[in-house]
């Protein structure tokens, strides 16, 4: 309120009250207390991955909903439960007004695998803050690969399409690190294998499959027919044979994608997209790409077809089979002879749930006594393999592959153009492992389909 003064006649002096306009004269209260309408712990990201018995630091990013623009403390620290050895803090800060994020400081040495909780609470909303730690790897006596990668990449596609799915959809897609989870992939389709690790790909909505081929993209080549043109051409044939006589385990919804560990730049995970005829086991640790294989490839039907989906042209795996024949095409008669193999190889040796089942002999021809001109063909044929990975990576797995080239050897059976059934070819060298078995379609009853293997004899699954 003001009082101001008049001076009226004879020296009164009179005081009148005028009252003051609230609305522009008082200041609005800021809010003393912080509070959210919602706190999603389900779709809160990690800085690193956790691993057990290996000390860790990171963050968790907690989003919310509603919030009021309040300043709140730092929180006392709060135990793990399940893996226990962790502790997360919430750090100080100040609400945004309406959705934004919450930051704790997890600190510590995990026990154990599995799932460290723990039980937060922010702007009087709480829920279970979920910490995936992975089981320490175990080294089978291989060779990790240890090459650059396009990692920061990978990890901002991969964070982006967990971040696009609902709390029940990650808890599908998020598992701890394991290999035996890694193992649990095959060629059938899921009318027949249901034991695949994952979320389905059925789940999707229209913006989830983009962001899943945006990592498809990030993750895999980008070459012509090869890398992500071709894992999408895989899914795409089991869209045709859903449409063309297939039952309801075919079809592009029977894909599943995984992540054993979180996606980091510095710790270990791998991420696994597998589904009938096509498999991605990508190996990530410290930044770098340990292992690429094992990776299946096949399609039905087989050269070309016409999309069900978009009515183009998909033909994947046509450049693996041209590359095979040209090399073997390019063999003298007495090479030919060596390299024939002396009884026919009806599927891949070393197919799923088969790991580490190689032969100790090597048999065929050598490529050491090859001549240049043909190394090169044969290297060729190993490069529509490597090519599914991120270039960065497939250059320096090639490179590698290259450098063990002479004691790389080649047998076949069949005929040379790899098209017909009954055509086999197997590339065995110190680390590549490359199989190719054309067989008779399954669906389209008249037609061939490959079955076809990448492994790495040293850094299968990472070399875990």
């Amino acid at each position: 309120m003001q009082i101001k003064h008049f001076v009226l006649g004879m020296g009164t002096v009179i005081g009148l009250m005028i009252g003051c306009n609230n609305a522009t004269d008082t200041p609005t209260p800021t809010p003393t207390t912080a509070t959210v309408t919602a706190l999603t712990c389900g779709s809160a990201t990690f800085s690193a991955t956790a691993t057990a018995n290996v000390a860790y630091t990171g963050t968790a990013t907690v989003p919310y909903t509603g919030g009021n623009a309040a300043a709140y403390a730092a929180g006392a620290a709060i135990a793990s439960t399940g893996v226990t050895g962790l502790t997360a803090t919430l750090a100080a800060g100040t609400l945004a007004a309406g959705a934004g994020s919450v930051t704790f400081a997890i600190t510590g040495t995990p026990t154990a695998a599995g799932t460290a909780s723990f039980a937060v609470s922010v702007g009087g909303q709480a829920c279970t803050l979920a910490l995936t730690v992975a089981a320490a790897p175990v080294s089978s006596g291989g060779s990790a690969w240890n090459v650059d990668t396009d990692i920061a990449n990978i990890v901002k596609a991969a964070e982006a399409f967990k971040t696009s799915l609902s709390s029940t959809q990650v808890s599908s897609l998020q598992y701890a690190y394991t290999k035996t989870q890694a193992q649990l992939w095959s060629n059938l389709p899921q009318s027949l294998y249901r034991n695949r690790v994952g979320l389905a790909s059925s789940t999707f909505s229209t913006a989830q499959w983009t962001a899943f081929y945006a990592l498809l993209k990030a993750s895999t080549g980008t070459g012509a027919n090869e890398g992500n043109e071709e894992y999408a051409g895989i899914i795409d044939a089991d869209d045709y044979l859903r449409a063309n006589g297939g039952d309801s385990g075919y079809g592009s919804g029977n894909y599943y994608i995984a992540f054993l560990g979180t996606p980091s730049t510095t710790g270990l995970w791998c991420l696994q997209i597998g589904g009938h005829h096509g498999t991605n086991i990508y190996t990530y640790s410290n930044g770098k790409m340990t292992g690429g294989t094992p990776s299946f490839r096949s399609t039905e039907p087989y050269p070309t077809w016409l999309s069900t989906n978009t009515g183009k042209t998909v033909q994947p795996l046509v450049q693996e089979t041209t590359a095979f024949a040209k090399f073997l095409q390019s063999l003298s008669t007495a090479e030919l002879s060596t390299a024939k193999r002396a009884a026919a190889q009806n599927d891949i040796i070393v197919g799923p749930q088969k790991d580490g089942s190689f032969p100790t002999t090597k048999t065929g021809v050598k490529a050491g006594n090859l001549t240049a001109a043909q190394k090169d063909l044969l290297l060729a044929a190993i490069k529509t393999y490597v090519d599914d990975l991120d270039d960065k990576a497939a250059a320096a797995v090639l490179a590698k592959y290259k450098s063990e080239l002479d004691e790389t050897y080649v047998s076949y059976y069949g005929g040379t153009s790899m098209a017909e059934k009954g055509d086999y070819v197997l590339v065995d060298g110190p680390s590549v492992w490359i199989e190719w078995s054309m067989q008779s379609g399954i669906i389209i009853r008249n037609g061939v389909h490959p079955h076809s293997v990448w492994r790495d004899r040293k850094a299968d699954y990472g070399a875990n």
